[in-house]
């Protein structure tokens, strides 16, 4: 794909006020703890969405819209970001998205109805859809490239680790101390790191001040990565035929195809599709929506075959998940660590390994199995996908970088595996809904999970045949030329 002349990539120049690795680390700790606290807010208030419903006193069918409208409203933040890196400093954007996440949590702990702690949940999810990309984007331009792999493995915590561990948190404090004092203890948390941001975050230059905003690419990217994430969301709890599911797949696939298109004719993109110049990124773009479709399904599944496929309890299916997110806090920036050491592909086909040995392995379980081989095939999936996302992250954004359109390549990313992966889930649920019957009650988890271990195994393929030796070699250690005039 290419881009007009008139649209040449601005890169995000290396801002003089931050010389100093300290300058950077607190920078970099800031946005992963930022962008951690939206991953686990994300997930955080599915065990506690009964109770809120209850408190508010609205009824249980509007509990899918807490999930559905923080979908879309990051499916409208996330592909701004590539614009607003331009024509924001980084003080700035850390400022507005912190306030917007302060005043989210406000609103959603003073909340005496659904549509206050909805309000509240737009503004978390776009403040969480600006530090995202934000955050890979600082760990791929603000370290040298021989340390890529150990920075993207620590964003890694915030992207992959956080949202597993959401569930689990939200659980407990629910139990000893109510909905609203999560919303409270992320009051806290946004206020702190609004005023650290202010206190240390100092540098204030801009990319590009006169950058203009697409605003018809705008509107067509929300409708159509939010439309085709809200339909992929809604076919899990829906059927096909349902207008949540259909209607808004076929605004979303209409809206994105428009985008695309207009990505290529105008002068000022929202997104340079440049990126799909780069073999390496599309490549990686690859193995991360098979990696995103075969694992985070995995977090609804789960707890499906434990409970309704097992007959155990709530509390069995969270033992089940719980090694798992651990798992990932530990390997997420070890694998990071060992990409920069070892290069890419040795770490990438460990991680590919043991995704399709616990993806494929499960999909042999029956419901009647052991909880605690359950627990291991998924502990196994949690190794694969965490050693995988910081290892094929920093490898496939590594070109991008050079050509300073590390943003727009992120945030397309972050989208793109956000759908594949709600339609994975979706197909899912489907094949569990529609073959586990009476007379066969373990096929549609076999099915199910089959399916996931073929994108497991398709995960694997894609980084043995892409990710080449002589490439780790090109790549090798040392710093960048743009991060050697910092």
């Amino acid at each position: 794909m290419s881009t007009p002349a008139s649209s040449a990539p601005t890169p995000i120049p290396p801002a003089s006020p931050v010389k100093t690795p300290a300058a950077t680390y607190i920078l970099f700790a800031l946005v992963t703890i930022g962008a951690g606290l939206g991953g686990l807010t994300q997930t955080a208030l599915n065990t506690m969405a009964a109770d809120v419903l209850a408190d508010l006193g609205t009824e249980i069918g509007w509990g899918q819209w807490i999930t559905t409208a923080y979908i879309f409203s990051m499916g409208v933040a996330v592909p701004l970001a590539s614009y607003l890196t331009k024509r924001f400093s980084v003080r700035s954007l850390l400022t507005g998205a912190f306030l917007l996440y302060l005043a989210g949590s406000l609103c959603d702990f003073a909340a005496q109805n659904f549509p206050m702690l909805l309000i509240g949940r737009v503004l978390e999810a776009v403040a969480t859809g600006i530090l995202m990309p934000l955050l890979q984007t600082i760990a791929m331009t603000r370290f040298p490239e021989n340390r890529h792999g150990t920075a993207m493995g620590i964003a890694g915590i915030a992207l992959g680790f956080a949202p597993n561990i959401g569930p689990t948190i939200g659980g407990a404090i629910m139990e000893a101390a109510g909905w609203r004092f999560l919303f409270l203890v992320l009051v806290a948390s946004s206020a702190v790191l609004l005023a650290l941001t202010l206190l240390f975050v100092k540098e204030r230059d801009v990319a590009n001040a006169s950058a203009r905003l697409e605003t018809p690419s705008l509107l067509l990217a929300a409708l159509g990565f939010g439309g085709l994430l809200v339909g992929f969301t809604d076919a899990a709890n829906y059927e096909l035929a349902h207008p949540l599911v259909w209607a808004p797949l076929c605004v979303g696939g209409v809206c994105l195809a428009l985008f695309l298109r207009r990505q290529r004719k105008v002068s000022n993109p929202l997104v340079n599709l440049g990126i799909f110049a780069s073999g390496k990124y599309r490549a990686s773009f690859a193995a991360q929506c098979f990696l995103y479709g075969c694992f985070l399904g995995m977090t609804l599944i789960v707890p499906l075959f434990v409970i309704e496929g097992g007959g155990h309890s709530a509390f069995d299916a969270g033992l089940v998940l719980l090694p798992g997110a651990f798992a990932a806090l530990v390997f997420e920036p070890l694998a990071g660590m060992a990409s920069d050491k070892l290069g890419p592909r040795r770490v990438a086909i460990f991680g590919g390994a043991f995704l399709a040995a616990g993806a494929v392995g499960m999909a042999f379980l029956p419901t009647s199995a052991p909880l605690w081989a359950a627990a291991v095939f998924q502990t196994l999936r949690c190794v694969g996908l965490t050693t995988l996302i910081p290892t094929t992250t920093a490898w496939g954004l590594s070109d991008l970088r050079k050509r300073g359109i590390t943003t727009d390549g992120s945030s397309f990313m972050i989208m793109s595996r956000q759908i594949v992966a709600a339609m994975a889930t979706a197909v899912m649920v489907f094949l569990i809904t529609a073959f586990a019957t009476p007379q066969t009650p373990d096929l549609g988890y076999h099915l199910a999970l089959g399916f996931s271990g073929l994108l497991g195994a398709c995960t694997l393929l894609t980084v043995v045949a892409f990710i080449r030796p002589r490439e780790e070699a090109a790549g090798g250690g040392g710093e960048a030329e743009t991060d050697r005039s910092r």
